[in-house]
């Protein structure tokens, strides 16, 4: 038998032993009630009174349990009302040890096959599922320190093009090594034909390249010379 029937027969076995108990507990305090004087028209309230008492101070234990909260009332509650069912269970049984015990076995039946079926509840509580993914763990807003040249290695995505090619970005940084090596001022269009993207791709790569060259590790090394721009577009500016 698997653990999935293993835990729907018991769990079915509790529940008919609970409304047994229930049932036999119920009649003798119905008929107890009615022995008080209670109006019969009423007398079938008084057992739900006293069993029902049990049964939610114990639902209310498993629900505190799964807020990590105090349960302490609830336990009193619970332990309370059940010696109360327990007595006046005995107080309706006959005057024999023998009937009185058959009397009790009800309410200690009811009180303890309905925490076995608190057990079975939090046995079967959904087990935590496997983390989130990197990719879905880094989703959301921007960064507030956006990142700057060299910061971002060459294994990383291309987080400036989503669309771009794999290895785009370190074509770009090449092309622009080269050009900014033979003594050429690099163009946005220029790094895009050079490294087969986007020219948008090209130009932003370009300002990211641009945007701080006294930074160690900038591809030129030092700031460029007076009377020339670090970007393109700042000529005529």
């Amino acid at each position: 038998m698997t653990g999935r029937w293993t835990y729907r027969v018991s769990a079915a076995g509790v529940l008919v032993l609970a409304a047994a108990a229930f049932t036999l507990s119920y009649d003798a305090l119905h008929q107890l009630a009615l022995d008080s004087r209670v109006r019969p028209a009423l007398a079938w309230l008084w057992p739900v009174v006293i069993d029902g008492t049990i049964v939610v101070a114990l639902l209310t234990v498993l629900a505190a349990k799964r807020a990590a909260a105090r349960a302490s009332y609830p336990w009193t509650l619970a332990g309370l009302f059940s010696l109360a069912s327990v007595a006046f269970n005995i107080a309706h049984a006959p005057d024999r040890p023998v009937a009185q015990l058959v009397f009790a076995m009800a309410p200690v039946a009811l009180v303890l096959t309905t925490h076995l079926l608190m057990q079975q509840v939090s046995w079967r509580r959904p087990a935590p599922g496997p983390p989130a993914p990197v990719a879905e763990q880094q989703a959301g807003p921007e960064p507030a320190h956006p990142a700057r040249p060299g910061d971002q290695s060459a294994h990383e995505p291309e987080r400036l093009d989503p669309g771009a090619p794999a290895g785009a970005r370190a074509r770009v940084r090449a092309a622009y090594e080269v050009q900014v090596a033979a003594g050429r001022m690099p163009t946005g269009a220029g790094l895009a034909r050079a490294a087969g993207v986007s020219e948008r791709y090209g130009q932003r790569l370009l300002a990211e390249f641009t945007a701080d060259p006294a930074r160690p590790g900038h591809p030129n090394g030092n700031r460029p010379a007076e009377g020339h721009p670090a970007h393109p577009d700042a000529e005529g500016r």
